[in-house]
């Protein structure tokens, strides 16, 4: 992803976004920024956008990194992912606008996996 296109969908965020990371991670648990409400953005190795996915756990600072892990583990789809891009939010943010927000980025981008994913844990 195109730092441009990170700052414009980080702008979708609003006064929600606590950090911006236009920097891709590797979809690792451990290298998730803490974050109990996030939005993320995963890619395969082509630089397709595959899935795009949000977190609300504000009792969990690590929320994002806990969601990512839970899914890295139990959901097959996942295997695919080659970066993540994280746009975390304030852990404040209410859980409606967290969905919001992600529903904003899903509709820019059209991630090829658009069904919502079960829950996992």
């Amino acid at each position: 992803m195109k730092h441009g296109t990170y700052h414009a969908l980080a702008d979708l965020c609003g006064p929600h976004l606590a950090q911006a990371m236009p920097d891709p991670l590797a979809p690792r648990p451990e290298v998730m920024p803490d974050s109990a409400c996030a939005v993320y953005i995963a890619e395969d190795a082509r630089g397709a956008v595959c899935y795009v996915g949000s977190v609300c756990r504000p009792d969990d600072g690590q929320g994002l990194a806990n969601h990512i892990g839970e899914y890295l583990a139990e959901l097959p789809m996942t295997d695919k992912w080659a970066r993540v891009y994280a746009l975390p939010l304030r852990g404040a943010t209410p859980e409606p606008e967290v969905r919001r927000i992600g529903g904003d980025i899903a509709g820019w981008l059209l991630p090829y996996d658009r069904e919502r994913w079960r829950q996992v844990s």
